[in-house]
């Protein structure tokens, strides 16, 4: 390990990282599922429930602001593969959008009083962009880190493990304690808004200690030029392992897009329980979670990442298709369900992250170029347009049902929510097993990469 003259550690082989830095990388991700999960189990809920706009409108209105992100993705990628400072190229971001993500989060929570449903709709859809769009500023970066921190296969699995348990804490923040902090700030818009502050102050400070703590991690220098962003991306699409993980990837996202959406709902109008349930459902379903994402570490280093994770996709498939059947008194059922549907969506946390840097090294053996930031901004796009499809795919089953905000609903309602709740997101997950069929980037392959790799290097 050394330094070049800006401060900055160079690369050299590498394996172990340290637990502090683990940790401190780890800790990240706790604000950014926060966002993700308070965005997707609960702004349709807001815009449908308080803002009172009709389901598919709502749908819609969340699907756009994922457009911008779709170009903005790669962009902050290919800025953060650049970025020269004394932190090196990912962590300044972390530093200077803490506080942005933070407000920007308290603004999407905020119920516009226009006497206009459209202009409500329309306004808590640009707030929503703008948390976006420095949820990109913070999150591109930091999903970058990876590749750099460490060269081995499988302690870049057990780095993704910090991080995934760091997700999951966010997620089990979020969902956990969202709507009882609603209730506490009495409820409707300003509950919403008494919850939105609180998240948006613990997200800035989240940034903000995921930036201390990650200050000894290495990284990476700048190569002194790249191509052009535009020519960056269409050689990504020529990386198959990235474009079959990513395709996997974006078909299984779009079917948790849905069940994240659809949760809420499934819980008020199949399960007949208030929404307040939310904070006992998530701590079964996530807890379970980060129990077994060190479990599933040791399968994937046992069984290999692909392996484990084709076993994973299968138990989270066959515990949605089951949860189709569950009465609402059948209640330990269901929480038996959600504990098994835990133990798969472990899984889906840990091996597609810990497999996306290896497709960076392919990447490199291929061009010569480390393009971390380009990689993670185009997974990025692919993973949120697939995470927003899953809001107005279940506004538009809602209004197709007969959903009506605000009033009695009837049998059919409860029917569509769970095709939409169960099976479609079922359907999602078999699907991707697809294209995940012609990804081979095996731990044997990924040593044969990293040879190549430091053979070709000058």
């Amino acid at each position: 390990m050394k330094a070049n003259t800006e401060g900055v550690l160079e690369a050299v082989p590498r394996t172990r990282v340290s637990f502090g830095i683990k940790l401190g990388y780890g800790i990240g991700d706790i604000g950014s599922n926060i966002f993700i999960v308070s965005s997707g189990f609960f702004l349709l809920f807001f815009l449908t429930d308080v803002v009172k706009i009709e389901p598919a409108i709502a749908g819609l209105v969340l699907l756009f602001p994922k457009l911008w992100d779709v170009i903005s993705d790669p962009f902050m990628g290919a800025i953060s593969d650049i970025t020269r400072s004394r932190w090196g190229r990912r962590r300044p971001y972390l530093l200077f959008g803490a506080i942005p993500f933070g407000i920007s989060f308290f603004l999407m929570f905020l119920a516009p009083g226009y006497e206009s449903g459209i202009i409500r709709a329309v306004h808590v859809g640009l707030m929503f962009a703008l948390g976006c769009t420095f949820f990109t500023v913070i999150n591109i970066p930091y999903s970058s880190m990876v590749a750099e921190m460490s060269d081995d296969y499988n302690e870049r699995m057990s780095i993704t493990s910090f991080r995934m348990v760091g997700s999951t804490v966010g997620v089990l923040l979020a969902g956990g304690l969202a709507m009882p902090l609603v209730k506490m700030g009495g409820a409707g818009a300003a509950g919403f808004s008494f919850m939105g502050a609180i998240f948006g102050v613990v997200i800035a400070l989240i940034c903000l200690a995921c930036f201390w703590g990650t200050r000894n991690a290495l990284t990476i220098s700048p190569k002194d030029k790249l191509p052009p962003v535009r020519e960056q991306i269409r050689i990504a699409f020529k990386n198959i392992p990235f474009i079959m993980l990513v395709a996997s990837y974006a078909l299984q996202s779009v079917g948790i897009g849905v069940l994240m959406a659809g949760l809420i709902y499934f819980i008020k109008h199949v399960m007949l329980l208030p929404e307040t349930a939310m904070g006992i459902m998530f701590p079964v379903l996530f807890g379970t979670a980060i129990i077994f994402i060190p479990i599933w570490v040791k399968i994937g280093v046992k069984l290999g990442k692909i392996r484990a994770y084709r076993i994973g996709l299968a138990i989270i498939a066959v515990m949605l298709v089951s949860t189709f059947f569950t009465e609402p008194s059948q209640l330990w059922l269901f929480y038996a369900q959600l504990f098994f549907l835990g133990i798969g969506f472990s899984s889906f946390q840990l091996f597609p992250f810990s497999m996306l840097p290896d497709t960076i090294e392919y990447d490199q053996m291929k061009s010569g170029m480390r393009r971390e930031g380009v990689f993670s901004g185009v997974w990025a796009s692919g993973q949120k347009m697939a995470y927003s499809v899953g809001p107005g795919i279940v506004g538009f089953a809602l209004s197709l049902s007969g959903f009506s905000a605000g009033h009695e609903q009837p049998a059919s309602v409860a029917l569509g929510i769970r095709i939409i709740f169960c099976l479609f997101p079922a359907a999602a997950l078999l699907l991707s097993y697809i294209p995940f069929s012609k990804y081979d980037l095996t731990e044997e392959k990924f040593e044969e990469i990293k040879k190549s790799i430091r053979v070709n290097v000058p």
